[in-house]
């Protein structure tokens, strides 16, 4: 999970938690995870190979190699990892926060449980613009692992810069200062369709209350001010996932597609559609060289809240820069081991985002691409921490990375 100029709220808040995504990932704080590759069911499974009690500074140490290991630690009921939130974006100003993320592994699934354990986080954020907020999520599964559960809220205040919502094409390169007073929260459940089947089909519930306020100086004079909105919305999610970890894939392919469905008949302030789908794939190559891919595709209908219009999501790229009411975009990225623990990665990639009005259409278009490392710091979970320094036109971000880049629960 990056955490960074624009972070997307995490391991911690997983985009999962919609609004997150929505809002809060969209004001930038974020945290994303990338991993190792999952240690094999002798050694993951402590049925298999079990530790002897450690004492100590002992518990953060691995006797295999005797490097800095966190493992033993966080599979302890009261262990937890501290993931600092560093955010350096731009349209909010500096700041950061602390964000724990407790993992607990199934251990009665073997290797399994290891590579895709219980998750759950808590934590805060503040910058220096005045953009603040608290959020907690777990997921879980449960039945032998069929059935997943994910839940989450969320609260604060973002003040972001949108683009793209005059009558003219002009209107896309001019800001728009507005404030976002925010909570929500998110419920969702899948059903894995056999035991061990990559499908599984899930119904995700999203509830938000959102106030947007301009402030400052608007860019675009006569800007109408928007209503207190309200999102009840029910979501359909199919799922694909062959992953060979949760943390840090070094094979298999993980795809979400989702209808969301906002409706004043559940409570909402009107009726809105969300279409997205996203697909990730790794393929490990010679020389244990991982490449990974992402894709990402979105559309909104009319009546989306401006602020939950599709934006493009690449590192380097400042939230909400680039919406439209239609957007794709693809990232790349190779990891390499160097030195033991240690490993390198480097990434790019490209997204464009169109805006449809009566009076214009128009499409704008990004590219971003960094370099960055991973440090194995949680061996049997498949867990690497890491920093990402990632640039795109008139912006640099650094992130701080738990996991992958991409992360899914």
């Amino acid at each position: 999970m990056p955490v960074s100029h624009h972070a997307r709220l995490t391991s911690t808040a997983w985009r999962g938690l919609w609004l997150g995504l929505a809002v809060t990932a969209s004001s930038g704080v974020a945290a994303q995870a990338t991993a190792a590759p999952v240690p094999d069911a002798e050694t993951a499974s402590p049925e298999a190979a079990p530790d002897a009690p450690r004492q100590g500074l002992a518990r953060f140490f691995d006797p295999e190699d005797g490097q800095l290991d966190l493992s033993y630690f966080l599979e302890n009921a009261r262990g937890f990892l501290p993931i600092p939130i560093v955010i350096t974006e731009p349209a909010i100003g500096y700041g950061g926060g602390l964000a724990g993320m407790f993992v607990r592994p199934r251990k009665e699934a073997g290797s399994e449980g290891w590579a895709r354990p219980n998750l759950s986080a808590v934590g805060g954020f503040a910058t220096e613009n005045g953009t603040k907020g608290a959020f907690a999520a777990d997921a879980s599964r449960w039945l032998e692992g069929r059935l997943r559960t994910t839940v989450g809220a969320a609260t604060g205040k973002v003040n972001l810069d949108f683009y793209g919502l005059g009558g003219d094409s002009a209107s896309l390169d001019q800001k728009v200062h507005y404030s976002l007073d925010f909570s929500g929260a998110i419920a969702q459940a899948n059903w894995q369709l056999a035991p061990n089947s990559p499908w599984a089909i899930g119904l995700r519930y999203v509830y938000a209350d959102v106030d947007p306020k301009l402030r400052g100086d608007s860019a675009l004079a006569g800007l109408p001010v928007e209503p207190r909105v309200k999102v009840s919305a029910p979501t359909a999610v199919l799922e694909f996932d062959t992953r060979d970890n949760l943390f840090t894939p070094t094979q298999g392919v993980y795809s979400e597609t989702s209808y969301l469905a906002s409706r004043e008949a559940l409570g909402a302030s009107k009726d809105f559609e969300r279409f997205e789908q996203i697909v990730m794939g790794w393929l490990p190559l010679a020389n244990r060289i991982t490449l990974g891919a992402r894709a990402n595709y979105a559309w909104s209908s009319e009546g989306t809240p401006f602020f939950l219009r599709p934006y493009i999501q690449l590192r380097g790229v400042p939230a909400m820069r680039y919406q439209g009411e239609k957007m794709a975009s693809v990232e790349v990225e190779a990891r390499w081991p160097v030195s033991g623990r240690w490993s390198g990665v480097v990434f790019g990639g490209g997204g464009s985002a169109r805006t449809e009005r009566e009076a214009f259409d128009g499409s704008k278009s990004v590219g971003s691409g960094g370099a960055g490392f991973r440090y194995t710091l949680a061996r049997k979970f498949g867990m690497d921490v890491g920093v990402d320094v990632a640039r795109s036109s008139g912006t640099t971000a650094v992130y701080l990375v738990v996991g992958n880049a991409w992360f899914r629960p």
